[in-house]
């Protein structure tokens, strides 16, 4: 393990320019099909709640095995990363899900999960939400799947395992700011919040947490005092202010998803059913994507040739 979050791995191969973000989505959500019937154009904030919905499993399925919300936050930073640089088609969430968790757990030392409750856990909140679905009535995956997947995971994310969160930092602007117990769970929510926005891909931990605990603190007498500190220790107040623009987009975008009773979850249902599925070989395995982009090409140039003779 790194010793500080600037020599880690997180920071040196794990933090995403925004446009290059931005263009790798692009680029995915150019590759979904559309209705030509229907006058519905996919877009980012489409895309967006795709990655909602599935950061949302990870937090059912943790839930149902009570383990801790640092490993469900590990699991979902996993499941971002992947789709991050790999497009939604390269493996089917419904089992990058619960291995990003399985994995998550080792990480964090929480103990090694029973595979056979994962997959418990993964195919009731399957069905929780299987009528947004277009796919089996039953969970589809085994634990042979989830063993199978957590290998390519470590290999595509090349073992880089650690995460830093944002609630460390929190802890120590708690002690610093003397920080009561209600202003603390109303970040920490945040922070819980803020794992379903881009911010992780794209700003250091401290930084997210500040920008957390400035959104709690906001109409609270602890709001001069942060300002202050900012200046104080020539944090860029701009970048701050970024991430917290990233919560409101979520909490903007939350205003319309409707996955989640009561809502009827029509529109969920209607962006799922726009996303490819992933290609399945004929010995029963999801297809994986390559672990380096170079290996993805001569893949697609070797189908290519196979095809022309």
């Amino acid at each position: 393990m790194a010793a500080s979050y600037w020599k880690s791995s997180q920071f040196e191969q794990w933090l995403f320019d925004r446009q290059e973000l931005i263009s790798s989505r692009l680029k995915d959500i150019s590759s979904w099909s559309t209705n030509p019937s229907s006058s519905t154009v996919i877009t980012e904030d489409d895309y967006l709640k795709v990655l909602i919905f599935y950061s949302n499993i990870i937090q059912h399925i943790g839930e149902q095995y009570k383990v801790r919300q640092q490993v469900i936050a590990t699991g979902i930073i996993y499941l971002k990363r992947f789709y991050a640089r790999y497009p939604l088609k390269s493996i089917d969430p419904w089992l990058l899900c619960p291995t990003c968790l399985f994995l998550a757990a080792k990480v964090e030392e929480f103990s090694t999960l029973n595979h056979q409750r994962v997959c418990n856990a993964a195919a009731t909140t399957y069905k929780k939400y299987v009528h947004l679905l277009n796919g089996p009535t039953e969970y589809p995956y085994s634990i042979k799947h989830i063993l199978e997947c957590e290998f390519y995971l470590l290999e595509i994310m090349d073992c880089c395992l650690i995460v830093y969160h944002p609630y460390r930092s929190l802890d120590m602007y708690t002690r610093e700011f003397q920080i009561d117990q209600q202003l603390f769970e109303a970040t920490w929510r945040i922070i819980n919040d803020s794992l379903k926005t881009d911010a992780p891909l794209l700003y250091p931990p401290y930084e997210i947490a500040l920008a957390c605990l400035l959104l709690a603190a906001t109409y609270r007498d602890k709001m001069s005092l942060l300002k202050q500190y900012m200046i104080d220790a020539q944090i860029d107040i701009e970048r701050i202010y970024d991430v917290v623009k990233y919560l409101l987009r979520y909490y903007q975008l939350i205003t319309t998803y409707d996955a989640d009773p009561p809502n009827d979850g029509k529109q969920i249902k209607d962006i799922l059913s726009k996303v490819p599925k992933p290609k399945i070989n004929s010995n029963d395995q999801t297809a994986r994507p390559a672990s380096q982009p170079n290996e993805q090409q001569q893949s697609t140039n070797n189908n290519s040739q196979q095809n022309n003779n």
